[in-house]
């Protein structure tokens, strides 16, 4: 009987999971008479749940039109010879399935090499690339910030004719996600030009808008998403938080109090939610909330900056 698809794996694996494991050539079983086989005393105890220890595409950034990037991955749990496997691609923001990619029994421990689906064309916008994994127990992969089992995609659109770019994403302002929440849960003010959106730095330009208000002021969501980065930098952004929002951009919020970040990588978020507090971390004068909006994605491939200003005023006014 040919069993095919990730349900017929499974069933497979079960009928797998049944089997004994025989003594090697030449070795008696210890304390048998008849020569028979018998279990390994010494097996390992199996891992309670499969992990996804590599997940890899390349390349992560590509333009409309190139060829298929290559999905790669590895499943590991101790004492299970196979698990069954699949690739989903989900187009953000709404995560909508584009492939569904069966890879069927893979072993574990062993490098995969999937194939982009030849019927689904690569094109311009972000893509979450999520693995699923079912052991012969029915258990599923467990998730982790270190095995997350999941990576992204950026696909540029191609040029057009006069020089200009095709944007991946909806236009910037009003956001593809509708009114906002301000990200300030307290007085505010936008300060002098020196902290607008393209004002002169030392060997760049200010990415973002600066917000002031007092030292911990709560900082919040503007939009339901996942934090996709949390981190400090002593000489730079100081104590920062990276939302990917459900409208498909990156929000970068920097400076807030050392330690008053509230949420983890990975973690998902509703609008409103505590992300951190003012502060005045990194290199910064006085307390205030550096934030930044970016097309595309947060320091990626093809994704860049724009001016915050005329959405966080419609947030505010809102």
């Amino acid at each position: 009987m040919r069993l095919s698809g990730f349900v017929g794996s499974v069933a497979l694996l079960s009928l797998l999971a049944l089997g004994t494991v025989a003594p090697a050539d030449g070795e008696a079983a210890k304390g048998s008479k008849t020569g028979g086989t018998a279990f390994e005393s010494g097996a390992p105890k199996p891992d309670a749940r499969p992990v996804a220890s590599q997940l890899k595409v390349s390349p992560r950034a590509l333009t409309a039109g190139d060829a298929a990037p290559r999905l790669r991955f590895r499943v590991r749990q101790r004492g299970v010879r196979a698990v069954a496997a699949r690739i989903v691609v989900l187009r953000a923001p709404r995560n909508v399935a584009v492939a569904r990619i069966d890879a069927g029994l893979v072993r574990t421990g062993h490098l995969v090499t999937a194939q982009w689906p030849a019927n689904v064309p690569v094109r311009a916008g972000r893509y979450l690339v999520r693995l699923h994994v079912k052991d012969p127990r029915g258990r599923v992969l467990r998730r982790s910030a270190r095995t997350p089992g999941r990576t992204r995609i950026v696909v540029r659109g191609r040029k057009k004719a006069r020089g200009a770019t095709s944007s991946a994403l909806p236009a910037p302002a009003p956001s593809p996600g509708g009114a906002g929440v301000f990200p300030v849960a307290g007085t505010f003010s936008f300060g002098a030009a020196d902290g607008r959106f393209g004002a002169g730095r030392p060997g760049h330009i200010h990415e973002g808008q600066d917000i002031s208000a007092a030292a911990g002021t709560p900082v919040v969501a503007p939009y339901p998403g996942r934090v996709s980065a949390v981190g400090y930098q002593a000489s730079a952004a100081g104590e920062y938080v990276v939302l990917d929002a459900i409208d498909g951009r990156d929000y970068f919020f920097a400076h807030c109090i050392r330690r008053s970040t509230t949420v983890v990588e990975g973690e998902l978020v509703a609008a409103g939610t505590p992300l951190c507090q003012v502060g005045e971390t990194g290199t910064a004068s006085g307390p205030h909330l550096h934030v930044e909006i970016w097309n595309v994605g947060w320091r990626v491939g093809g994704g860049y900056p724009i001016d915050p200003l005329p959405e966080l005023l419609a947030w505010a006014t809102g």
